[in-house]
């Protein structure tokens, strides 16, 4: 067992952190401040996104997402997405 400290207070612009990695799966917890921006990219592997705090508009493919702890986006390896902070946000990402 190991216990995974993960602040969600954001401080600075995009803060990104991997917390656990291994060769089939990798965790990263990041964290944006409002109107900042990740560009357009994709994974080799399937992609989900949790959100811990704020929202966030995800665009797949031609699509945009609002996604907030309400919702679990997945993405499949591949899928180009971008995304923009809509408020202060903390998200866990998961590939596997």
């Amino acid at each position: 067992m190991q216990l995974i400290p993960v602040d969600h207070h954001i401080a600075r612009p995009i803060a990104g952190k991997r917390i656990f990695n291994d060769a089939e799966k990798e965790i990263m917890h990041i964290k944006l401040q409002k109107g900042e921006v990740v560009k357009e990219h994709d994974s080799p592997k399937h992609v989900f996104i949790f959100v811990n705090s704020g929202e966030v508009e995800f665009t797949v493919g031609d699509e945009k997402h609002i996604i907030s702890k309400e919702r679990v986006l997945y993405m499949e390896p591949l899928e180009r997405h971008a995304l923009k902070a809509l408020t202060d946000v903390s998200i866990l990402v998961m590939k596997c």
